[in-house]
């Protein structure tokens, strides 16, 4: 049993005792790390709590607040904000709960968003780079949602 053990222990002391090898994953796993740091970093959110502060001034407030009035807005979720900018990248499509009702998930500035697009809106292909404009609501998963009234692939 000794023997086996004192085997096992060579077999990890030989592994770990390999310093080019330990050099090649700690650069690999820097390379991987930045990036996936990249990725994430990429794209934008931008939110405007309430209409009145986006409202005060035409110079003061951002030229794609009016999109956000450009549409009806949902009443059946829990409005977060009134209006939201997102660019970034789309992981993820999926079609429902309701009929004709597309939802992505963009990963933009470290954030992930799920944007329920306009009904007019194809749906992008994953890795695709998108821009949504509309109101803020709590998804029923959780999530933030922006419903978009502005929907362009960039």
């Amino acid at each position: 049993m000794r023997s086996r053990c004192q085997a096992a222990g060579a077999a990890v002391r030989a592994a770990v005792d390999r310093p080019r090898l330990w050099r090649a994953s700690a650069a690999l796993s820097a390379l991987l790390l930045g990036a996936l740091l990249l990725a994430c970093a990429q794209g934008s959110l931008t939110i405007i709590s309430r209409q009145s502060a986006a409202t005060q001034g035409a110079s003061a407030r951002p030229s794609w607040v009016r999109w956000c009035t450009s549409g009806q807005a949902r009443e059946d979720r829990k409005r977060l904000a009134f209006c939201a900018r997102v660019e970034g990248r789309v992981l993820a499509a999926t079609h429902g709960p309701g009929l004709g009702e597309t939802h992505v998930a963009v990963l933009g500035d470290f954030h992930l968003v799920v944007v329920r697009l306009p009904d007019w809106a194809a749906t992008p292909a994953r890795g695709t780079r998108v821009l949504a404009i509309g109101p803020l609501f709590r998804a029923r998963d959780g999530q933030r949602e922006v419903q978009a009234f502005r929907f362009r692939v960039t």
